[in-house]
């Protein structure tokens, strides 16, 4: 089961954030300003894992709240909900066509809180199969038969479970839900094998034993094994954490000097006391090339990213360890606040290498946080009045960032001004500027479809009206570009200022650099509507006579999340063009050739 989306109701500054989806890559980052109600996201996910709340979370109101997630799930997930018992096929049914089951946490005093279905539909089936079946057959205790009666045997049959019992075996099931503790996992400077052996709550337990986790070292090994062997697989385990670490942590110490991260194992000697003579401890350190040193010894950036990182891989190597494979979500407020600005892209590179094992949820006000390649995994919290402390929080996704304030949208705006030799996103040519998040999708996917050898860096708007900001910015910044609009209202509205503006209204001159798309007033009308119903909305069931981009707002339908499905599909090879109509295919490649000639 993953987690997809969430909505929060009564919970500090939030008075419902509706529905909100959450990354398909298992990354999704919060922005927004100080006091904007991000941190109380991951608050109020953690409680409804914990079923805890502070009194502080509680509104003034008096209402109290309520914290409902949604989770994807298989058929066959279905299937292993409550096998002993019987659940009614109805239910089942829709959960299996959903392909999703939401539960929702409600608090109706400061410490009780009671988990339930979300949707009534479905809470309804289950008060349906009470009223039919008032009495359940509950087997007799042999105790309360007379010795003397000799009874037939009664034949049980699984009885129908209820709505808390169900709710209760999913949620037993959901990812665990963990919020990152800065320094709660830092790893000691010495530990005895005993206290891990123990599992006593020493300084820097978690961390050790997060470190051997990884290094795939068990306490049998370390206390009885060959004291040699031994030995030589912890030079061994040093060698190989320390290249795996360095490929996250890019920083150097003095002149070129990589840290490396090492570990000894050792005995306590008489002059430590009688009791504890000749016992083996764990000792760790940080060499960097000229002086081996204690964790506590080193900079704070240096022993959080340590810890953060131990952290984060044990847990996805536990995972894959576990017999049942829960999930992970991990809630993270503002990580690397003590790290440079390079070490703060190290943690977002760590976060790209873990996605395939861990669902990560983290806020950020930094830029170097923020990834202007991947902005459908923005959830943007804002107050509703922005001078107003006290007034509700709104939470925007990645589609509505174009109504976010400036503020808001600091740390995307601040990663667009960056200097321009540090960042892979704007290059001094071969820019292409597009309306909005899901072109990029489509045309990343595009050009891997065709097989496009050209070099392009495709630059999403947060909507047509953004477009010609970013091309009078990179006209004064001296860098090369090109735009790509629709065929609509916005998109000739667009056209007309870039000729006017630009290209001294020449249509010739503006032809060159600005390529509407031919007839599609959205780029989902690429797709024959075979495809379309096929891949993008996959519902092949679907009659429209209008265009494909129509019947997305009619519908409601994210343009973004339909798209990043779609570029998943062709990243992972379960889509190829061949697998498209010839209309669709002739469509894509004449695109692809038209950006080409323009760049």
């Amino acid at each position: 089961m993953r987690l997809i989306a969430f909505r929060i109701k009564n919970f500090t500054s939030i008075i419902d954030s509706t529905w909100c989806d959450l990354s398909l890559d298992n990354i999704t980052v919060l922005i927004g300003q100080n006091e904007s109600g991000k941190t109380s996201i991951l608050e109020a996910l953690r409680s409804f894992f914990t079923s805890e709340i502070s009194p502080d979370f509680i509104r003034s109101d008096g209402n109290f709240p309520e914290i409902s997630c949604s989770f994807e799930i298989d058929p066959e997930e279905v299937d292993r909900i409550l096998p002993d018992r019987t659940i009614s096929p109805k239910l089942i049914k829709k959960i299996k066509d959903n392909r999703r089951i939401n539960l929702i946490r409600i608090w109706e005093e400061k410490k009780a809180s009671k988990l339930s279905l979300e949707e009534e539909e479905l809470r309804l089936i289950f008060q349906e199969n009470e009223e039919k079946n008032p009495d359940l057959v509950i087997p007799e205790n042999p105790e309360d038969k007379n010795e003397e009666e000799n009874p037939e045997p009664t034949q049980v049959t699984p009885s129908m479970a209820t709505e808390e019992e169900f709710c209760d075996a999913v949620f037993s099931n959901i990812p665990i839900f963990e919020f990152f503790q800065d320094f709660g996992s830092l790893l000691p400077d010495v530990i005895d094998i005993t206290d891990l052996e123990s599992g006593n709550s020493v300084e820097g337990f978690r961390g050790a034993m997060n470190f051997l986790t990884i290094a795939n070292l068990d306490l049998s090994e370390i206390k009885s094994g060959d004291r040699r062997l031994v030995k030589n697989k912890i030079t061994k385990i040093n060698k190989a954490l320390t290249e795996e670490f360095r490929d996250f942590w890019r920083q150097n110490i003095g002149k070129g000097n990589k840290i490396s991260i090492e570990f000894e194992l050792k005995n306590r000697g008489v002059d430590e006391g009688k009791e504890i003579a000749g016992k083996p401890y764990l000792c760790f350190w940080i060499n960097d090339g000229e002086e081996q040193l204690y964790l506590k010894q080193r900079s704070k950036g240096v022993r959080w990213f340590l810890s953060f990182y131990l952290q984060l891989k044990a847990s996805a190597i536990e995972r894959e360890q576990e017999e049942e494979k829960r999930g992970r979500v991990y809630l993270i407020d503002e990580p690397g606040g003590s790290l440079h600005a390079r070490a703060q892209e190290d943690v977002l590179k760590l976060f790209e290498s873990l996605k395939k094992d861990l669902q990560i949820i983290y806020t950020t006000h930094s830029p170097y946080l923020v990834d202007l390649k991947t902005l459908y995994r923005t959830l943007a919290a804002q107050r509703a009045e922005e001078d107003e402390a006290k007034s509700e929080t709104l939470i925007l996704n990645s589609n509505q960032l174009g109504g976010a304030s400036r503020d808001t949208l600091s740390p995307i705006y601040t990663l667009m001004g960056a200097d321009f030799s540090s960042q892979q996103v704007i290059q001094k040519t071969n820019n292409l500027i597009l309306e909005e998040p899901s072109a990029y999708y489509y045309l990343t996917a595009f050009w891997k479809l065709v097989g496009s050898t050209k070099e392009v860096h495709f630059l999403p708007c947060t909507g047509a009206f953004n477009v010609p900001q970013f091309a009078y910015l990179f006209l004064g910044w001296g860098l090369k570009f090109a735009v790509v609009v629709d065929d609509d209202s916005a998109g000739r509205d667009v056209y007309k200022q870039l000729k006017e503006n630009i290209f001294r209204d020449s249509a010739s001159e503006a032809n060159k650099k600005v390529l509407k798309i031919k007839d599609c007033n959205g780029i989902e009308d690429i797709f024959s509507k075979t495809d379309f119903k096929k891949y993008i909305i996959k519902d092949v069931s679907a009659r429209y006579s209008i265009n494909n981009s129509q019947y997305m707002k009619d519908k409601e339908l994210s343009k973004p999340i339909t798209a990043v499905k779609f570029m998943l599909m062709v990243d992972d090879g379960t889509l190829k063009l061949e697998n498209l109509q010839v209309k669709t295919q002739s469509a894509i490649k004449e695109l692809v050739s038209s950006i080409e000639e323009i760049l």
